[in-house]
């Protein structure tokens, strides 16, 4: 018996291992390049959505391809155990407000495109609308058309399309102002208002920034909004995801010289740095006075100070990449009911946001300037999700005086002892919605000392009675 043993009748020719690899790759390719073929019967193909929507959409600047929208990502599968052939068209058509692009090719028409057995295509979609004239968001819709075998499916396409005034490179004139309650206010590539001059914004108004767009104040700034009528500070994607985003847009930028700035009801938010402000002014005005403002959702610092006067009242400090408040290189702060807080996941600070020194360091901490340093704060809560939430660098010869009294803190050094509660939470009533008032249980309640003259209401307008809460907003009864 051969080695084969009783294998050698089913053997016809015996082909060398060699000679056979060749042969099964070649087979292979072919079976590959082989096309299954295509389903032909009647399908429904299942649609991740039945809209896809863009909420608020500023319409477009004359002359000008700016605003586009975000890009919405959605998909298109294929139930069957066969591939199908599918083509995708804009229900509008070329005049359409609306651009779409499945895996890679885009619209408005996309003829057979495959897609496999069991498998799916990502269809891409942007808006750029049309100005409509009219005082208010306007509703925009389209369809997206998807035909397969004779038979024909609809997904939807809306949007609200907004008139808005655009700023693009803007010197703001002198004694000019913002009132316009319905149509918000854009500004592209920075605005400025002049050294000299005072500009006004007006209650209820709406500002939105582009990406790397700075307000920047050499002038004087005037924010007056009400309780009832706030002013807004965001960036320019008005859509609910992007709402609690940081960095899309740099900031308030006070620069050197800049005084008797005022902000009043005010919500900041969506900056990498919300307000900064450089150097004290010549004479005795305040840098700037905050009072009843939110500053939240800023990539680096809600509030930076270097060597600045700043006097803050009710006001919020949330939800920071690093710093609540940074006061670099000396200044004069004073903050009284105002609420230091950060719960964020989109960083990893190692140092706490609540920051104050007067030296200037570089990176191996040689100091290379000082200047003098005042921090005033009382019935405020400065708390987050690390152990130490306070950092104190004092250095130089340069003086660092402090008063912190009846404030609620968290802070392993506990370095300012009179009459401060330490590493108690402070039982805030929501602060993944960003609501930062106490809850029932909150050990802010009526915890604050009595200031001279009194704060009498909180951030919201709510009456402060008998001994007030911590923090910048009174308990809801």
């Amino acid at each position: 018996m051969n080695q084969f043993g009783n294998l050698q009748p089913y053997l016809c020719v015996i082909i060398p291992v060699r000679k056979i690899l060749p042969v099964i790759m070649l087979l292979m390719m072919l079976a590959a390049c082989r096309k299954e073929p295509f389903f032909e019967g009647k399908t429904t193909l299942k649609l991740a959505a039945d809209t896809v929507w863009f909420d608020t959409v500023f319409t477009r600047q004359t002359g000008s391809t700016y605003p586009i929208s975000v890009t919405q990502i959605t998909w298109i599968k294929n139930p069957e155990s066969q591939a199908v052939k599918a083509s995708f068209r804009l229900g509008g058509g070329t005049n359409s407000a609306y651009r779409i692009n499945v895996d890679g090719i885009p619209g408005p028409l996309i003829k057979e495109v495959e897609i496999p057995a069991k498998d799916s295509v990502f269809v891409f979609v942007q808006c750029s609308l049309e100005a409509n004239g009219q005082s208010g968001p306007a509703l925009v819709l389209d369809s997206l058309m998807i035909q397969v075998n004779g038979g024909e499916q609809k997904m939807f396409l809306g949007a609200y399309g907004w008139d808005a005034h655009y700023f693009r490179a803007a010197s703001l004139p002198c004694g000019s102002f913002w009132d316009d309650k319905t149509k918000p206010y854009v500004i592209v590539d920075n605005a400025l208002v002049p050294a000299g001059c005072t500009f006004t914004i007006k209650e209820g108004v709406q500002v939105y920034c582009s990406a790397r767009s700075t307000l920047y104040v050499a002038g004087k700034l005037l924010v007056e909004g009400t309780p009832g009528s706030r002013v807004l500070f965001t960036g320019d994607k008005p859509v609910s995801p992007a709402r609690t985003l940081p960095n899309q847009w740099v900031g308030l930028y006070f620069t050197v010289g800049s005084a008797g700035n005022s902000i009043k009801n005010a919500d900041i938010q969506n900056a990498a740095i919300g307000i900064r402000v450089d150097s004290l002014p010549v004479g005795s005005p305040d840098n700037l006075v905050l009072e009843n403002t939110r500053v939240q959702y800023c990539g680096q610092a809600c509030l930076a100070g270097i060597t600045a006067h700043i006097r803050a009242t009710n006001c919020l400090f949330a939800q920071t990449g690093s710093y609540s408040f940074l006061g670099l290189l000396g200044g004069k702060y004073d903050f009284r009911h105002c609420t230091f807080a950060s719960y964020v996941n989109y960083t990893t600070r190692q140092d706490g946001h609540f920051a104050l020194t007067n030296t200037l360091r570089d990176g191996n901490g040689k100091i290379l300037d000082t200047k003098p340093l005042e921090c005033n704060t009382y019935n405020s809560v400065i708390y987050g999700d690390l152990q130490e939430e306070l950092l104190i660098d004092k250095g130089g010869s340069a003086a660092f005086i402090t008063d912190f009294s009846g404030n609620l803190m968290k802070s392993k050094s506990k370095p300012f002892a009179t009459s401060n509660t330490y590493n108690r939470d402070p039982l805030f009533k929501n602060i993944n919605s960003g609501d930062f008032a106490p809850d029932t249980l909150s050990p802010l309640h009526n915890a604050g000392i009595l200031l001279s003259p009194p704060i009498t209401t909180d951030l919201n307008g709510k009456p402060r009675i008998g001994l007030p809460d911590i923090g910048a907003f009174e308990r809801p009864e």
